[in-house]
Order: structure tokens, then C-alpha cells, then sequence
């Protein structure tokens, strides 16, 4: 065998092994709920969101959890946003509206409205979601921080986006998958580096606000660098991911507004620890490789059948497991488009991460 040929082959077998390793750690997860309910205080960071905040507080008004309060914290919003806070909260009393004016310095805005709710929280456990995201279930609360305790401290949750019309969205539920499929098998394979904040809950007290403080000049990374932290002091981590604990959001409908929130979410990766990052980067660059080499092998003529043989066997396999793990976690992809966002994510990635290590500040709002 040709040495590019053998290369080449290795390189399929070491992504094969850990896309087949993440996934097998998410589809054999189960649910250990604890048959004691615990306090839960919901946060939520929102600014101008008056048109998403009436889905998401209807959904929060029948959840059929005992115990738990809303508290939102409102940063520097205009009046219309303002006005709908005050309504909800004089309505529900278990609603809580923080009104921030002004930013203090050192501070992002979302950092401070975390800061700001849950320094106000009275419960156990703090369930984070975002202002655009609705539960898909009743259940949500229960769901998500029964089993919440001293042996799983924090819970990572997933959040599909709606499924709309084009292509866009289709790459944004390949691409949600895809990364879904990375922190959750992580976690459960005891490598945890990030979350989403549309659905994470956290033992109030394992949640270090001067670590929050620490990292607050930061516009991304309230997540990610606060769930590696807490690994590093050897907090407990599980996944749940029961179609109860799901949490829907809404995808951007537009690529330049996509692409600037994929750069926010990714800044925060130049600052995850040097193995997390290590970790990623063989994974990702095994992605990148093996499509650069496949597409090298068809125009170089080397050997075209055993290069087809091998990456058909890759794409059938990863295209499988995405399909059944989609279907697990409520994330629609059309499986016969695969190999066309497959392609396109070799592009994408790239370029985003690029981007994403040279900008050094990305508004949130």
C-alpha cells in the first residue's frame, strides 16, 4: 500500500473511533432521576427579547415542577421589553425581574445579567435557558435537575433548533448535531469542556460566581469556561437528555447573522484548557484531513477504488449514527443530504474558527 494510501487510512479509522466512542457513550445513557424534587430557581440573561420572552414564560408557567421561581434578569432593554417584564411578574408571583440600567466596568452585558439572577436565586438548583428557547415539555424542570446532587452536580442539557425551510437550516441542524455529539460524549466519557446555556443546570452551590467575575470582560464562555472550570475542582458532570428535558431554540434565517453568533459561541475556545483543546483539535483535524486526502486520492488517481471502498465505509457508518442520534435528540437532518453538509462543514469550520480566534470582542446583543 501506497504511503499517502496508509496515511489516508488511519486517518479514517482514528475518526471512526471517536465518532463511534462519543456516540455509543450518548445512545447507551440513561436517566437515574431522584424521586425527590429539588428547589429550582430558572435563570435567564435576555435583552430586547419582548418578542420571544411571551413563548418562553408561557412554557414556564405550566411546568408541572413544586417548586421553582423564574428570575430574569433584564439588561438595559427598551421600554417595550421593560413593560411585558412587568406584566408577567405582577401576574406570576414566582416570576422575578431584575432590571439592570448600567454596566458596570470589566463587564459584559450577559455576564452581569447571570451575575445580577443568580446572585438573587434562593434555590438549590440553578437551570440556565436563553430568552428565545421554549421547553418542550411540561416536564422541563423536573427533568432536568432530578437527579441533580452531590454526585451529579451539574447536568448538561441539549437544545435542538426549529426546524424551518432551506438550506441554512439544514446546515444549522447538521452542524447542532455535530457538536452535540462532541460535548455530550465527552461529558460521559469524564472529558467534559463545554454546554449550551439554552438548557445546563448547576448545583447552586458548586457555581462559583468569582470565577464568573473573573471571566466577566469576556463576551462568550459563560457555558463553556464555567463548565471546565468546574471540572477542573472535580465537580460531578452527567449528560440528560430525555425528550422531556429537550430545549428548543430559534436558528438565525440568515448566513451573516448565523455566522457572527457561531463566532461568539466559538470565541470561547482559545481559552479552554490546553488537553480540551488538544482533544478537539485531533478530532476536528481528522475531519478536515481525511475530506482534503479523499478529495486529493480522486484527482491524483491513486488507487480510486480502495479510497472510494474506505471513505463509502466512513460516510455510511457516521451518516448512520448521526441519523439515529438525531432522531434520539429531536434534531431533524435529511439523511440523503449528509454528504453535501458533511462537505460543506469542512469549509465552514475553518474559516469560523479562524475568525473566532482573531476577533476579540463579539457583542452579544
Amino acid at each position: 500500500m501506497q504511503p499517502f494510501l496508509l496515511i489516508f487510512s488511519l486517518v479514517i479509522t482514528l475518526q471512526l473511533v471517536f465518532v463511534l466512542s462519543l456516540a455509543l457513550s450518548i445512545l447507551k445513557h440513561s436517566s437515574k432521576a431522584d424521586i425527590r424534587f429539588k428547589s429550582v430557581s430558572v435563570i435567564v440573561a435576555a435583552r430586547n427579547e419582548h418578542k420571544n420572552l411571551p413563548h418562553l414564560l408561557n412554557a414556564l408557567t405550566t411546568q408541572n415542577h413544586p417548586n421553582f421561581e423564574v428570575i430574569i434578569a433584564n439588561d438595559r432593554s427598551t421600554y417595550e421589553s421593560q413593560q411585558l417584564l412587568t406584566n408577567w411578574s405582577s401576574k406570576y408571583s414566582f416570576i422575578k425581574v431584575i432590571d439592570i440600567k448600567t454596566l458596570p466596568q470589566g463587564w459584559t452585558g450577559k455576564k452581569f445579567a447571570l451575575n445580577e439572577a443568580i446572585s438573587k436565586a434562593s434555590n438549590e438548583v440553578l437551570l440556565f435557558t436563553d430568552a428565545d428557547c421554549v421547553p418542550d415539555s411540561e416536564n422541563w424542570i423536573s427533568s432536568m435537575t432530578s437527579y441533580v446532587n452531590n454526585e451529579s452536580e451539574i447536568i448538561i442539557g441539549y437544545s435542538p433548533y426549529r426546524q424551518t425551510k432551506g438550506w441554512l437550516n439544514r446546515f444549522i441542524q447538521f452542524e447542532t448535531l455535530f457538536v452535540g455529539l462532541q460535548y455530550l460524549g465527552f461529558a460521559k466519557l469524564k472529558r467534559p469542556y463545554m454546554a449550551v446555556g439554552r438548557n445546563l443546570a448547576i448545583l447552586k452551590e458548586a457555581y462559583d460566581l468569582d470565577f464568573l467575575k473573573s471571566i466577566g470582560g469576556l463576551e462568550g464562555g459563560d457555558d463553556d469556561l464555567m463548565l471546565s472550570h468546574l471540572a477542573q475542582k472535580r465537580k460531578q458532570i452527567d449528560i440528560e437528555i430525555s425528550p422531556e428535558s429537550l430545549v428548543f431554540s430559534s436558528p438565525k434565517t440568515d448566513t451573516n447573522s448565523y455566522l457572527r453568533q457561531k463566532i461568539r459561541h466559538l470565541s470561547a475556545g482559545k481559552h479552554y484548557h490546553q488537553k480540551d483543546q488538544t482533544l478537539l483539535g485531533i478530532f476536528t483535524l481528522s475531519w478536515l484531513v481525511g475530506w482534503g486526502m479523499f478529495i486529493s486520492v480522486i484527482f491524483l488517481g491513486i488507487n480510486i477504488k480502495f479510497a472510494l471502498l474506505v471513505f463509502g465505509i466512513r460516510s455510511l457508518v457516521v451518516y448512520l449514527i448521526l441519523n439515529q442520534l438525531g432522531r434520539k435528540l429531536k434534531t431533524d437532518i435529511n439523511f440523503w443530504a449528509l454528504p453535501f453538509l458533511d462537505f460543506c462543514y469542512c469549509f465552514y469550520y475553518p474559516w469560523v474558527a479562524i475568525k473566532a480566534l482573531a476577533t476579540k470582542q463579539v457583542e452579544w446583543k
